[in-house]
């Protein structure tokens, strides 16, 4: 099972950095903040792994900890929900070869390769409604529990970035950080969701 895990991830790096080194895939990030950067932006590359036939869960971990576990993949930063991913052929390769691109099937997959120097963290905030919230999203508990995995958020981008400094992982910890960081990316979009279909019912009934 795990030699089958790590087989798709390899894959799922190797189709990322393919993507990544493809002028017809790529555009200019911002040549004020990051001169001479092309890459892809993360919704987008979320977008090609899931028309690959990936389930957005792998897709939301695999991309959220690709810059931690291969250094040549880079994260740039435009605003909070504006980030790209970019390729840097400076960086060394990985010491383990990566599968060539191949299409998936749909099992889940993680990505498998090298811890990084440390790259940008991204908080994705949870978004917040402009009027008075009623309902379960205006409890106390709501609020709590919204708290806490904003928390978390920040925490699992910690954990990625102390990766990136614990050369190498292993499969074990590979396979967990992805895991996790679509656990948490998981949670974070149900809670945003949650409050955006609040807000529009809101707006509805008025």
């Amino acid at each position: 099972m795990a030699n089958t895990k790590n087989s798709q991830a390899a894959k799922i790096c190797a189709q990322i950095i393919a993507w990544l080194q493809d002028p017809e895939e790529v555009e200019t990030v911002s040549e004020q903040k990051f001169p001479g950067i092309q890459g892809i932006r993360a919704v987008k590359l979320r977008q090609m792994l899931g028309e690959q036939g990936y389930v957005a869960s792998v897709v939301m971990g695999a991309v959220s900890a690709a810059p931690s576990i291969d250094h040549r993949i880079k994260k740039a930063a435009l605003k909070p929900r504006e980030v790209y991913y970019y390729f840097d052929a400076t960086a060394a390769k990985p010491k383990r070869a990566a599968a060539a691109p191949a299409r998936p099937n749909t099992a889940q997959a993680t990505v498998n390769s090298r811890p990084v120097a440390a790259t940008p963290r991204v908080t994705q905030p949870l978004r917040t409604t402009a009027l008075p919230a009623t309902g379960l999203v205006g409890t106390p508990a709501f609020a709590t529990l919204q708290a806490a995995t904003q928390d978390l958020t920040v925490r699992m981008d910690q954990l990625l970035d102390a990766a990136q400094q614990t050369a190498p992982l292993d499969d074990l910890e590979i396979t967990f950080l992805t895991d996790m960081a679509a656990q948490v990316a998981k949670q974070t979009e149900i809670l945003q969701n949650f409050q955006t279909q609040s807000r529009i019912e809101r707006l509805r009934r008025k």
